[in-house]
């Protein structure tokens, strides 16, 4: 039902998901210190009931200012924001799983999962789920978590977990607690409603399958529900990604505790700034970024040329730098491919000392690398979408390693492609390989759609983390000249 524009609410819950560490209004995300004076101001409002703050997940890793701490940054502000659930997102393991439960300790808020085990101890920072009552109304929050968590973070750092059927994980808890007076059942779900997703596996599902679940807070697929949505008598609420905008749910039931009431919205970011900045907040991030910058300015190695990664040439052409990435990731995932798109990269670096700063800066996204298995023509097809605009400039231009490709400029887009070669064996359309690529790129970004297609095989840790790595390990042995992979043939 639909609430009247005088509704008292029971309880309001504002809804966070997939920010992956966006916090400080970067990439156009909302600024957490303008976004804690709007909850207060929805704290103090006596209409909007109960105020719930909540996460589903993919919220520790994916920019500097969560990395260079491994999530400390992010677990700081969410406790001083007062979050009160949140779930577990694949990619909160990226540090692996002894820091995650270092990072639980620390938290002020709980963190549900009602469907991992762990095997070798019980994580008592790690709760199945809650009940509390609040003004005689008896409510469940339970948290559950994607068991694509096997093969969607690195399977190093989910040793001796286990994810259970998110189906069975509720089947059974709404088996123990049948003679329970639970008034609401609430799901903090890191499950999404992606199609390449399996049915069972998503949240929709859920609902179909338990109709006592009165609202699922979802995450995982990115998706924006912009508009109030059931799936039987669920409500299902996810905001997209990157912190750009927030859900407000709230909440109103009748006397029979039955048929409640609900008002569904987005929050986009420029309704957010519209509030003054918290100066307590804004200090805590100001703290938190002159700390960082220590870490920033570390050196990491030193080159005796400068590293091309100008914006321009990074999308019409291969670089030193272009291949100095491309080669870190083929080394640190051991597959037979790399692809990267060049307008993943925004920067050159000096000659000289290199730092942890110039890095990140240059390479500013924090996308994750994800391996797929990878049939031959699909392959064939990325190459020809990553080359459709040469000699011209495209965010899309492919940068390789582990490949070879002959092609001819002069033909239409999509019939460029002559020769692949993939490490120095002729490609074959029929046969699959294995390929790295970025997280943003597995879903199709920069129209690289062949790539949706494949197996996902595993997920490694951010491209610029990887490139770190990698230079601290060999440090830069980097020409201003290249062999090309990528080779003109016009003939």
């Amino acid at each position: 039902m639909k609430p009247n524009n005088n509704t008292y609410y029971d309880f309001t819950f504002i809804h966070l998901n997939d920010i992956h560490g966006r916090v400080n209004g970067e990439n156009n995300s909302i600024n957490f210190s303008k976004l804690f004076t709007f909850l207060e101001t929805l704290r103090k409002d006596k209409k909007n009931g109960k105020v719930f703050l909540i996460d589903s997940g993919d919220t520790l890793h994916g920019t500097p200012f969560a990395n260079l701490s491994k999530g400390e940054s992010i677990v700081e502000l969410f406790n001083y924001l007062k979050f009160d659930y949140t779930t577990i997102g694949n990619h909160d393991f990226n540090y692996g799983y002894n820091h995650l439960k270092t990072l639980l300790s620390l938290q002020n808020y709980k963190t549900l999962a009602l469907n991992l085990i762990d095997k070798q101890f019980k994580n008592e920072d790690i709760k199945p789920f809650d009940i509390i009552k609040v003004n005689g109304i008896n409510i469940c929050f339970f948290g559950i978590i994607t068991p694509e968590t096997y093969y969607k973070t690195n399977s190093n750092n989910i040793k001796n977990l286990d994810i259970i059927d998110p189906e069975e994980a509720v089947k059974s808890l709404l088996k123990d607690l049948e003679k329970k007076d639970i008034d609401l059942y609430i799901g903090i779900t890191h499950l999404g409603c992606d199609k390449s997703t399996k049915e069972i596996y998503q949240s929709t599902y859920l609902a179909k399958k338990f109709p006592k679940i009165n609202i699922i807070f979802d995450g995982h697929s990115h998706t924006e529900i912009k508009e109030q949505c059931f799936v039987n008598n669920t409500l299902i609420s996810q905001t997209g990604n990157y912190n750009n905008k927030i859900a407000l749910v709230q909440v109103k039931l009748n006397k029979d505790k039955n048929i409640p009431i609900f008002n569904y919205k987005l929050i986009s970011k420029e309704e957010i700034d519209y509030y003054k900045n918290d100066p307590i907040i804004e200090e805590r991030i100001e703290n938190i970024l002159k700390t960082q910058d220590l870490i920033m300015n570390t050196v990491i190695g030193q080159s005796k040329y400068p590293l091309i990664g100008d914006r321009d040439l990074v999308r019409c052409q291969e670089t030193n730098f272009t291949q100095l990435i491309t080669d870190a990731i083929l080394w640190k995932t051991s597959c037979d491919a790399v692809f990267i798109n060049g307008g993943s990269i925004r920067d050159s670096i000096a000659a000289g000392n290199i730092t942890i700063g110039d890095i990140m800066k240059s390479i500013p996204f924090g996308n994750v690398i994800i391996t797929k298995k990878v049939q031959g023509t699909h392959i064939k097809s990325a190459l020809e979408n990553g080359l459709k605009a040469y000699p011209e400039s495209l965010g899309a231009m492919s940068q390789t390693a582990g490949v070879k490709v002959f092609f001819n400029p002069n033909n239409p887009p999509f019939e460029r492609v002559n020769d692949v070669f993939i490490q120095n064996i002729p490609l074959s359309l029929d046969s699959y390989y294995n390929v790295a690529m970025t997280d943003f790129m597995a879903l199709g970004g920069e129209e690289y759609a062949s790539f949706i297609e494949g197996e996902e095989i595993n997920h490694y840790s951010s491209v610029e983390n990887i490139v770190i790595e990698y230079i601290k390990t060999f440090g830069l042995n980097i020409d201003k000249n290249i062999i090309s992979r990528l080779i003109v043939k016009s003939n």
